[in-house]
């Protein structure tokens, strides 16, 4: 063996034990990191517009922009979840202490009575609402009571968060520069590989969920209008359900405005029919437009078990991990013709 050889293997095994303790120092920071990074990568063509706007004075246009994020999104996630929570234990008591058994029996009555319309066993003459309504509520409780809670609930980490997110918009080229260079492929298709992550992130994250959220947002203004109740827990639900394809945001609206009907609030119930089917539709379709226009098409319902794979994964973080992971996955499929049309190219002048 070569005294290069023994040179390079030395190195490499004290790069690997370096990396290896250093990753376990950083462990109790990795959602933090994770999620401030996540959140520079979103957020950084403001960034960039608020460098324009003030001279390219870095440290002013990161902190506007951090104040931005913590003051648009963080503090309104926050307050969010407390909500999500108290109406998610709320619903969660009164299902398991019986309160559902007069909308029970309402509906077991509507349904005797379509079925001597409809053909024969299709519908059951019997629901089971108190036990359909726990078994969701156990999974939402169990998944995403918090989901914010988790990220924001540390004081430390919260500032962690906040103070990486400041540094991340400053060192952002940096830290692309560098990791250029370290990568062992061409700079070239290192470059296409981050701009396809960043489009495919951009599509996802600010195409698919806040699509998504807007939606449960507008699903909640319409429940708290209507009269329905826990409209922040069963808005978040519609933002979910509204990646699901054909069903969407109808497999939330739906059993809300047959629960107003069963419960003699007719008009209340064609109201938040019409919203349903206007406002939150049409605003789909809309915002599809804004957002997903000209950027990478990536079908809802990867995104849906990207979010739910990567929560039930990583737990909380996984709300974002989970899509961030596919839009790796996309970015690399989209570089994978050009690195192999490189490589055959090589094979060819050899």
């Amino acid at each position: 063996m070569s005294q290069k050889t023994i040179q390079l293997l030395f190195f490499g095994l004290i790069t690997i034990g370096v990396s290896v303790l250093l990753f376990f120092t950083f462990k109790p920071y990795l959602g933090v990191i994770f999620l401030a990074g996540v959140l520079a990568v979103v957020f950084y063509p403001l960034y960039k517009k608020l460098l324009y706007k003030f001279n390219f004075r870095k440290s002013l246009a990161s902190l506007v922009t951090t104040f931005l994020i913590f003051a648009f999104i963080i503090v309104p996630g926050a307050i969010l979840s407390a909500f999500l929570i108290k109406e998610t234990v709320d619903l969660y008591n009164f299902v398991s202490l019986g309160g559902a058994q007069d909308i029970v029996s309402q509906a077991n009555f509507l349904l005797n009575q379509l079925d001597d319309f409809l053909p024969h066993g299709l519908v059951d003459s019997q629901i089971n609402l108190e036990v359909y309504a726990r078994g969701v509520l156990d999974w939402v409780i169990n998944h995403f009571d918090s989901i914010f809670v988790i990220v924001f609930g540390g004081v430390l980490n919260f500032i962690l968060m906040l103070i990486s997110l400041y540094y991340f918009f400053i060192f952002g080229d940096k830290i692309r520069s560098n990791l250029i260079t370290w990568s062992p492929l061409p700079d070239e298709q290192d470059k296409d590989f981050i701009e396809v992550l960043r489009s495919s992130m951009d599509a996802v994250l600010r195409g698919r969920v806040l699509v998504a959220a807007i939606q449960g947002f507008l699903i909640g203004v319409g429940f708290a209008i209507f009269g329905v109740g826990s409209p922040v827990l069963w808005g978040f639900v519609g933002g979910i359900a509204s990646l699901v394809p054909v069903l969407g945001t109808s497999v939330v609206t739906i059993p809300a405005v047959l629960f107003l009907f069963l419960t003699n609030h007719f008009w209340a119930g064609l109201g938040l029919l019409v919203w349903g089917a206007l406002i939150v539709g049409l605003a789909d379709n809309f915002l599809s437009v804004v957002f997903l226009k000209n950027k990478i098409k990536v079908h809802p319902l990867i995104v849906l078990f990207s979010i739910l794979g990567g929560v039930e994964v990583f737990g909380a973080i996984g709300f974002l991990v989970g899509p961030v992971v596919v839009s790796a996955f996309i970015a690399l499929l989209n570089i994978y013709p050009f690195i192999m049309l490189s490589y055959k190219k090589k094979d060819l002048m050899l």
